[in-house]
């Protein structure tokens, strides 16, 4: 693992967002949000992080949509200040991060929350709806203009073990096809020495 550079949690937020958006499963839900409050998408794809006001929007978007600050549903527990940091993850560190401890992810994982033995269950058959064409479309866009968001993850200070926030259909599609990651893969981490006290960590 390097680290690459300080991160805000502006910067995290406008990420996590602009991962939403582009997901099947809650983008709708998002634009909605969007359209309820007149403001364009581009105020979540292509964030100032410069701007202030824009800044407090999209955490109060994030929050209706997901409870981002009353740290409820997926946030339950995670500590409100978190240190936060851009890295460089080998592809044997990013296959290492550990689903959130999370039913669905159990259950595809076999209990293990390890994204490789996800990956190996879905090859298997195992995972009803899986569509590997669509991971590995997904997992090819690492290697295009427009790659996808990076992952966000929590930990504990000394960085031993990392739990997926968000991104976990990114890194199960990272699982199925690994030899589509870059030698180096840039993921936020958000550290705390309460990271435990998350309910999914």
């Amino acid at each position: 693992m390097r680290v690459l550079r300080p991160a805000s949690e502006a910067e995290v937020v406008a990420t996590f967002l602009r991962a939403e958006l582009q997901s099947a499963r809650w983008g709708e839900k998002l634009r909605e949000l969007l359209r309820q409050d007149g403001a364009d998408e581009a105020m979540l794809m292509e964030a100032d992080l410069g701007d202030a006001a824009a800044n407090a929007y999209r955490a109060q978007i994030l929050d209706r949509h997901r409870g981002w600050l009353q740290r409820i549903g997926l946030f339950q527990g995670l500590p409100c200040e978190l240190e936060w940091l851009l890295v460089g993850l080998t592809p044997d560190e990013v296959l290492a991060i550990r689903y959130i401890n999370w039913d669905w992810w159990l259950e595809i994982s076999d209990g293990t929350r390890d994204p490789s033995v996800a990956a190996d269950r879905i090859r298997g058959g195992f995972v009803p709806g899986a569509d590997i064409d669509a991971h590995r479309a997904l997992a090819e866009r690492l290697r295009s203009s427009r790659p996808p968001p990076e992952l966000i993850t929590i930990a504990r200070p000394d960085l031993a073990k990392l739990v997926l926030l968000e991104g976990h259909v990114r890194l199960t599609a990272y699982a199925l096809f690994p030899d589509l990651l870059p030698d180096e893969l840039r993921v936020f981490v958000g550290t705390s020495d309460h990271a435990d006290r998350w309910s999914e960590f």
